[in-house]
């Protein structure tokens, strides 16, 4: 191996940023096949967090590869970002490979598509102003956030969506993209929402998009290889050189994947690496208290392979955390990685919730991880929401949006997680014997279930029983339709904390898609769409503004798709 120049990195670079140099870098082309250089001593010990969720990249010696692939682009991951962007690349005519670490393709799939200026959004009449859209994703991140990425989703999105439509369409006439109209009660306090909810289905159920596009990939002629994990990134010499290539491992060894034109990571975030979500994510691994199964996999190959190769990420902790996360009573906070809680679909209605003194302590009808952060600062990290046997009539007058709908959408959207048959199947199959529902005749037997003072939470039942007789929280702030008392037994309730679906905070990308280096500089050849990606979102998921996370994913692994191949 020839000489190898190495860079010093900055322990903010290193820690906060992320922005990794490719320490030692060979002139052979291998990225990071050089160690790393390392903070000092001083340095480590003034940080309480580990350096060993980055690690470095495996040796691989020439001798152990068994196979090389040529191909205009390489996809890396088989989720919503990867299959539309593998199908893009090919229908602009490039060869291209897929790589997908799991055993299938799509196993993943979000169906909540929020998208603008689509054609299903325009036949129905429906007008939104996109700047406004904007600046609420805006808002949402504080503005840490790349604006003109946001910008670049809004303007691409429709006719994304209406690709996937004419793709569904043509493998089944009676499938199609629908939107919904209905967006609530279109009364959700300080919080705007959208009608740009997307989703496919047939006039009688919900259907997995991903199903179809990864029918369309095949039929496109893309080499699709499952059970094939990206091991690194290749690197021409030098550190302005161009990504080349991957380096993975199937069943059968080493693969060595040239890339004429491109790289794209598509690896789905990193929610399944408890060494990095405790480095990047600290918070959400002190206070969630369920992970999302399909998250196990994702295990941020994609993010650290880039930072191998110099890419920088985002600064701004960010995941998608949801109020799901249930726990019998007395659980703790911070428990999703070591005993982790169970999906309860409920948490995310706006029933009154109380912490573990038996105080109500915010407004129960705003995102989901507000409820969940405001929990967060409460004792032990979690609360309980409490309903009644009057539950299904004020779940429909709640109307909630997108996931959590209970209640079919009026406007004939088929796409739902629960509804209120499966909704009761899942409390008494499941939810009441793991004890994370309790049920009682009595709210004094209730607190007794829920290992909270009966007194204090009597008292706060009341008044909010109160405030729902004068139709106005006077608390808290809630509105007045949801304002729905809790006054017929049985009476049930659940501990709850966030449940994780995925993290937010990549890779930073520019317009084109391509990740930028420490000096804001495209790294040539490398390209990252969907949940590896960054500049988007921070500090929280706006799940008011229905399925822009999917939305996001899926437009620009398209755009990078159709952008790689067209170089």
């Amino acid at each position: 191996m020839g000489m190898k120049t190495q860079r010093t990195m900055s322990r903010r670079s290193f820690l906060g940023l992320g922005a990794l140099a490719t320490a030692g870098a060979a002139t052979a082309g291998l990225v990071g096949c050089a160690p790393q250089q390392k903070p000092s001593d001083a340095d480590a010990a003034e940080s309480t967090i580990g350096f060993d969720w980055l690690g470095e990249p495996e040796e691989i010696a020439e001798s152990d590869i068994v196979e090389t692939v040529e191909a205009d682009v390489v996809v890396v991951g088989g989720g919503n970002a990867g299959l539309f962007a593998a199908a893009a690349a090919a229908e602009e005519g490039a060869r291209v490979v897929l790589l997908e670490k799991t055993p299938q393709v799509g196993a993943n799939c979000r169906e909540w598509i929020g998208a603008l200026g689509s054609s299903m959004q325009q036949e129905k009449g429906i007008e939104i102003d996109k700047n406004e859209v904007v600046e609420q994703l805006c808002f949402y991140a504080s503005h840490r956030c790349d604006q003109r990425l946001i910008r670049l989703w809004a303007d691409h999105s429709g006719e994304t969506v209406d690709w996937l439509d004419a793709v569904v369409r043509e493998q089944d006439p009676n499938a199609y993209v629908f939107v919904e109209t209905d967006t609530g009660n279109e009364d959700h306090g300080a919080y705007k929402t959208f009608a740009m909810q997307h989703n496919v289905q047939n006039d009688n159920e919900k259907l997995k998009s991903l199903d179809f596009v990864a029918k369309k990939v095949e039929e496109l002629g893309v080499d699709v290889r499952v059970s094939t994990e990206m091991k690194r990134l290749e690197r021409e010499d030098g550190e302005g050189g161009r990504v080349t290539g991957v380096l993975a491992k199937s069943k059968e060894g080493f693969v060595r994947v040239n890339a004429s034109k491109g790289v794209i990571v598509a690896t789905g975030g990193y929610c399944g690496n408890v060494d990095m979500m405790t480095a990047k994510n600290k918070m959400a691994v002190d206070h969630c208290t369920a992970l999302e199964a399909p998250g196990e996999s994702n295990y941020g190959d994609g993010i650290r392979a880039a930072l191998w190769a110099g890419a920088i990420m985002d600064e701004q902790p960010t995941v998608m955390v949801f109020d799901r996360g249930g726990v019998p009573a007395g659980a703790k906070g911070g428990s999703a990685y070591t005993q982790p809680g169970i999906m309860t679909h409920i948490g995310s209605q706006p029933f009154l919730k109380v912490n573990k003194d038996g105080e109500r302590f915010c407004n129960e009808s705003v995102p989901y991880d507000f409820v969940y952060a405001a929990g967060t600062l409460e004792r032990d990290g979690v609360y309980c929401e409490i309903w009644d046997a009057n539950w299904v009539q004020q779940v429909e007058q709640f109307h909630t949006l997108a996931c959590s709908r209970i209640i079919p959408s009026p406007t004939g959207g088929k796409v739902q997680i629960f509804n209120v048959e499966s909704e009761m199947g899942m409390m008494e199959e499941t939810l009441i014997p793991a004890g994370v529902v309790v049920e009682s005749d009595t709210l004094e037997g209730l607190a007794e279930k829920l290992q909270i003072p009966a007194k204090a939470f009597v008292e706060s039942v009341e008044r909010y029983n109160e405030l729902c007789e004068k139709g106005v929280d006077e608390d808290f702030g809630k509105e007045s339709y949801r304002m729905l008392p809790l006054d017929t037994p049985p009476f049930r309730a659940a501990t709850i904390g966030g449940q994780l679906l995925c993290t937010l905070d990549g890779l930073r990308v520019n317009t084109s898609l391509q990740v930028l280096d420490e000096n804001h500089d495209p790294i040539p050849g490398l390209y990252a769409a969907g949940n590896d990606s960054g500049g988007f979102f921070a500090n929280n998921y706006p799940e008011l503004l229905p399925g822009v996370a999917c939305g996001r994913t899926i437009t620009f692994g398209r755009l990078a798709g159709k952008t790689v191949a067209g170089l």
